[in-house]
């Protein structure tokens, strides 16, 4: 049960960090900044991040199921923390700088979820 539940909020995760690449990338393209409505967002998927994150280190220590690699870890900790990471550094930035910033990160958090799920199959994806 909680495999099947860690692996739907996984392509969750992952459909919302391509989704965000892309609403940020419009927003740059557009010339703005990132709006309340986007930060709204940010802040579900970071929501489901983080809930991904602590589901899968409650089955890796709490029910003893190792994950395919040890490397799937470090993926979690990572998506988990690059969104905040991204809104710290990015304060100072306004307007297409912070719409830039956010798109490439969220493209690059879309690489790392999608890895993170090859390398918990042990190397494919399904």
């Amino acid at each position: 049960m909680t495999q099947l539940l860690h692996q739907r909020l996984a392509y969750t995760s992952a459909f919302f960090t391509f989704a965000l690449g892309l609403w940020s990338l419009w927003l740059f393209i557009r010339g703005r900044g990132l709006s309340s409505n986007f930060m709204g967002a940010l802040v579900i998927g970071e929501t489901v991040l983080v809930l991904e994150a602590l589901l899968g280190a409650w089955r890796y220590f709490a029910a003893a199921q190792e994950p395919g690699r040890w490397v799937h870890l470090l993926y979690g900790v990572l998506a988990a923390l690059l969104w905040p990471f991204l809104y710290s550094y990015s304060r100072e930035a306004k307007g297409r700088v912070e719409s830039a910033m956010m798109s490439a990160g969220s493209f690059f958090l879309w690489g790392i979820v999608m890895r993170a799920i090859s390398t918990a199959a042990g190397g494919g994806i399904g």
